[in-house]
């Protein structure tokens, strides 16, 4: 799923109110293709909305390699992307 199309996804606005409430960055500057480092957010936020992130989904948000050395998300949509695939996977059976 591109990352476009991850935001179509009703938990991706819940998200992204995380994101944005602990980077400080402006929720309307959170688009898909938005780079984390070019809206200027420092890995210590990054690590603090993870924690945030899975403390509201009970979930554990597994590391990303990155082949780019460029970090761990890329940009908002990756990071949406990666937290939507988390919650689908920690969700029980039916």
């Amino acid at each position: 799923m591109s990352d476009a199309a991850v935001l179509q996804d009703p938990r991706a606005g819940e998200i992204l109110d995380i994101v944005a409430a602990e980077t400080g960055v402006p929720r309307d500057k959170l688009t898909p293709d938005a780079g984390i480092e070019a809206l200027g957010i420092p890995s210590l936020d990054l690590v603090q909305t993870v924690f945030a992130l899975e403390t509201r989904f009970d979930i554990e948000i597994p590391v990303v390699s990155d082949r780019t050395g460029a970090g761990e998300f890329e940009t908002v949509g990756a990071l949406v992307s990666h937290v939507l695939a988390t919650i689908d996977r920690a969700k029980p059976p039916a």
